[in-house]
């Protein structure tokens, strides 16, 4: 009825993407959607092949998305709700792989990129003493606006020392993000961000999706060690403390023994010890 209703509205191409799209979201395990602002093609590039045989993405249309997921929402339970996570310029993706996992690739995957003016330095930027690509003219004054001092050596330009142009943390100048792209530094990284993703009838957003694996097995470990502690101070008896609780009831019934001068097999030697001492303390003190 859907497509019906769009073959007399849309042009024929339109129409047949929306059809191509509908039955990838049919098909796919995980249906996911990735925002595209701010990647450029060639680091794009780079990460499509990174992932290739993993992820499947194609950039699509706003429209074409939504028509496609209208298409089958009677057949994918809550698939519907990926709709309201298109970003302006987004991305369709399509793998076997759960959605934390895919996540998690995009995290480990990234991209070298050139910094642009206005981004956060994420450490010194240090330019070194030595010879550079530049011929004198206009690059003596450019580099000279951002603190670099430079001489002619056989035709060329030479940073007479190491000059730092920008601290972690600093933003960039815009002079000194195109002074990288002119010497081919590329000191920032990009990545994809996967806004959402529907898996058997679920659709997490990008709060959930975007966590840190190393940060969340730390976590793991203390919320496991400390439980570990409390049952133990309870004590919670468990297969995992069992031997140290029974340990500790074993101590501490010994050392009650011990002090009521209660007799048992195991402390019969300490307490034939202990009251010898103490008689031959009394000894020495009573006078003869």
């Amino acid at each position: 009825m859907i497509m019906a209703l769009l073959t007399k509205r849309l042009p024929e191409w339109k129409v047949n993407n929306i059809k191509e799209f509908a039955e990838k979201i049919r098909k796919a395990k995980t249906v996911g959607l990735v925002d595209m602002r701010g990647m450029p093609a060639s680091q794009l590039h780079q990460l499509r092949a990174k992932l290739r045989g993993k992820v499947e993405m194609y950039v699509v249309k706003k429209t074409i998305i939504k028509f496609a997921i209208e298409n089958v929402k009677n057949e994918k339970h809550n698939i519907h709700e990926l709709e309201s996570k298109i970003s302006d310029m987004p991305a369709l993706i399509f793998s076997d792989i759960d959605p934390f996992r895919i996540s998690k690739l995009f995290m480990e995957n990234k991209a070298p990129a050139f910094a642009k003016p206005g981004q956060i330095a994420p450490e010194d930027i240090v330019i070194q003493e030595g010879p550079t690509p530049f011929t004198p003219g206009p690059m003596i004054a450019e580099l000279g606006a951002i603190g670099i001092k430079v001489k002619v050596d056989a035709g060329k330009l030479v940073v007479q020392q190491k000059t730092t142009i920008a601290k972690k943390g600093e933003p960039i100048k815009p002079q000194v993000a195109d002074l990288l792209v002119k010497l081919n530094i590329q000191l920032m990284e990009v990545k994809l961000n996967l806004d959402a993703a529907w898996e058997d009838g679920k659709v997490f957003g990008k709060d959930v999706l975007s966590f840190n694996s190393e940060e969340l097995v730390a976590n793991l470990k203390t919320a496991a060690s400390n439980t570990f502690m409390l049952s133990i101070g309870l004590p919670y008896p468990t297969k995992e403390n069992i031997t140290i609780l029974v340990s500790k009831a074993y101590n501490n019934a010994r050392g009650l023994a011990l002090d009521r001068g209660i007799v048992t097999k195991e402390n019969i030697g300490e307490l034939l010890a202990k009251a010898t001492a103490q008689a031959n303390a009394l000894d020495n003190i009573i006078p003869k």
